[in-house]
């Protein structure tokens, strides 16, 4: 599969196998059950998790329409202007969007579509526009009415912060470009950095940094690597400018906050060793 951008929409079903889709430079694990939606000028691929031809199949379903199946739906959704510019606006206006297939539902209007085409029935193009209209509205459904700009907190909104937060706090040495993110979460820029310091309390900044700092303290404290190191493995190379981060979130330098606890934790091990002779000697 070649690298490429489409006027239509697409949506994309995974249906068996693993393997890779990179969609707009991000790089995505895919595997059964997970479904793309496309918007027109999106750039994708998807790739297998290994080649050859002992190494599996990946098998996706694509979904592609434009010309009088766009008519027919510009008609059906034609009081829904939310709908409407789900399907019909371009990206990066309309993010892509990924779900998971949790109970089949997915899986069986692909089997429907696929079939159809396949056998071209004197009805089939009417079973396969019902089935389309169903998958679209599935997809809504899924991500909760959460696709307006400036729609207000679903529980889809904050399903999709909480997916970004935990990446954030497994990888925070990490740099994730914040619109990549947003993508990711089906928001726009805009609408991310707005949801995330009402979620947070911060801005994307200076939460990656509260989590930077944050293993840096327990580097400081578990090993006796040098703060330069320490900061370097963090994914600062500006020293000076990492102990002014470091001291306006901590309020300590790293130096004051390295001794100040290695005397602390001293003077606890000195008591604790103090009881263990007691309790020894009882």
């Amino acid at each position: 599969m070649w690298h490429h951008d489409h006027e239509f929409v697409e949506i994309n079903y995974v249906s068996e196998g693993t393997g890779f889709q990179y969609i707009e430079e991000q790089f995505l694990p895919v595997a059964k059950g997970d479904l793309f939606f496309l918007p027109i000028g999106v750039s994708h691929v998807f790739r297998p998790s290994h080649a050859g031809p002992d190494s599996g199949q990946l098998i996706v379903y694509n979904c592609l329409f434009d010309g009088s199946h766009s008519q027919s739906l510009k008609s059906f959704f034609a009081k829904d202007a939310e709908m409407l510019r789900f399907i019909f606006a371009r990206y990066p206006e309309q993010a892509w969007l990924h779900c998971k297939d949790k109970d089949g539902s997915f899986q069986r209007i692909f089997n429907t579509l696929f079939e159809e085409n396949r056998v071209k029935r004197p009805d089939s193009n009417d079973v396969m526009q019902a089935e389309l209209v169903k998958l679209l509205l599935l997809i809504r459904r899924s991500k909760e009415n959460d696709l307006a700009v400036d729609g207000g907190t679903s529980r889809f909104g904050e399903d999709a912060l909480e997916s970004v937060l935990n990446l954030l706090r497994r990888e925070p040495v990490n740099s994730v470009r914040m619109r990549d993110l947003a993508a990711m979460a089906g928001f726009s820029e805009r609408q991310f950095r707005r949801r995330f310091a009402a979620r947070t309390g911060m801005s994307y900044t200076d939460y990656v940094n509260k989590l930077r700092v944050e293993i840096c303290c327990d580097l400081l404290l578990a090993t006796n690597e040098k703060i330069a190191a320490i900061a370097r493995l963090a994914g600062y190379e500006d020293i000076k400018h990492f102990n002014r981060l470091f001291k306006r979130i901590t309020g300590q330098t790293p130096r004051q906050f390295r001794s100040m606890h290695a005397a602390r934790d001293g003077v606890r091990g000195q008591k604790e060793t103090r009881g263990n002779s007691v309790q020894k000697e009882n």
